[in-house]
């Protein structure tokens, strides 16, 4: 049986695939149903618009049935459709695969929850399985994304959600990477862009592609996806364990990942202290931010709120921080990952010195604390 073919007539592998707005999410499907090989695929794609048109493109290049889910985001509000949509087409059609079309500003961890855990509503029958997690990043717009603030539709679950957000969670959980659109930037543009997304992701297998070319057996029936795996091996998760993001699965550079990041000015470092920040001038740096950090993540103690755990995530110029726990038996400390290219390791280190609070302050009554800031 030819690799990537299912195992199984009655078991129906799920491929969803995430990304920007234009990164080329449609083309790889249209690829998909247009070179499928032996496998009958049945296709679910979501858009925020209330006139699909990525399922219209789609459903112009093939004679293959395409359920439409518009007007709303699979991530949260149409969770019970995609689930329900699914179990449909289970029931209706022949197929032996199944792909599932993100829009474009779909968070993918509440996605692949909704299709392996159920919703509140229901759940996938058993004979689905979440196969692979698939993220397309549009190479040429990627720096782009980092130094603009750009608005989501009216119609996002967030409409204060930053697209800078969204793109890193998408490239965070994923286990296939497609960098799409490598013929629109040069080579060394297009070496340090997949530098800083694999600080960023370390574990999934990278591909370069342009207009989404890529054979059909890396992004379906890999067996690749793992819930926990991909959550534990982010990049930032890896940094803060004091693991080397240093595998490159399934693409070889022929240098190891230091020197790539080393020639192309991408690090990263974590910041630790065992004291507290005073709250105003933590909240003033956050304020400040340097456009040379990509995405910063982890654990704050703060004098204002000494019982609770602040947690701090900042993609591109979107910064959030707020209470995610309580310190408990723990010793309160920080533990802040940052990832960037050029980045100032002493700069930004004297920087968050110099919001640490003093001996009196750490005991200080606050009378306002500007604790949570964003939707943390």
């Amino acid at each position: 049986m030819p690799y990537g073919m299912v195992t199984s007539s009655s078991e129906i592998p799920i491929t969803v695939i995430s990304g920007p707005l234009g990164a080329g999410k449609t083309t790889l499907v249209n690829r998909l149903l247009n070179n499928p090989g032996e496998r009958r695929i049945a296709v679910i794609v979501n858009d925020m618009g209330e006139v699909n048109v990525d399922a219209e493109l789609i459903a112009d290049e093939t004679e293959e049935g395409v359920v439409d889910l518009s007007n709303g985001c699979i991530c949260c509000r149409l969770q019970d459709d995609l689930v329900a949509q699914a179990t449909r087409l289970a029931e209706e059609r022949s197929f032996d695969y199944l792909v599932v079309e993100a829009s474009g500003i779909s968070e993918p961890v509440p996605i692949a929850r909704a299709l392996t855990e159920g919703t509140n509503e229901d759940s996938l029958p058993d004979r689905f399985r979440l196969d692979t997690t698939v993220s397309v990043v549009d190479a040429y717009g990627f720096w782009k994304a980092f130094d603009s603030e750009e608005s989501l539709p009216d119609a996002a679950p967030d409409p204060e959600r930053p697209l800078t957000e969204v793109l890193v969670d998408q490239i965070e959980f994923c286990d296939v990477l497609l960098l799409n659109k490598c013929d629109m930037v040069p080579d060394d543009a297009r070496e340090s862009i997949e530098t800083a997304i694999r600080k960023l992701q370390p574990r999934a297998t990278l591909h370069r592609t342009t207009y989404s070319d890529v054979d059909p057996s890396a992004v379906l029936n890999t067996g690749s996806f793992d819930f926990e795996a991909v959550r534990r091996q982010q990049g930032w998760k890896r940094a803060l364990s004091g693991e080397a993001a240093n595998e490159h699965p399934g693409h070889d550079h022929g240098d190891d990942a230091v020197s790539a990041a080393e020639a192309h000015g991408v690090e990263s470092f974590v910041y630790r202290r065992e004291r507290p920040f005073h709250p105003e001038r933590f909240d003033a740096w956050l304020d400040d931010w340097d456009g040379k950090i990509i995405r910063a993540k982890g654990f704050a103690w703060v004098a204002s709120r000494p019982e609770t755990v602040l947690g701090v995530s900042q993609a591109g110029p979107s910064v959030q921080a707020g209470p995610i726990g309580e310190w408990g038996d723990d010793d309160p400390a920080t533990r802040l990952v940052f990832i960037g290219s050029d980045l100032d390791e002493a700069a930004v280190t004297d920087e968050l010195d110099d919001c640490l609070a003093a001996s009196d302050e750490q005991t200080e009554a606050y009378a306002t604390d500007p604790f949570p800031r964003g939707s943390a």
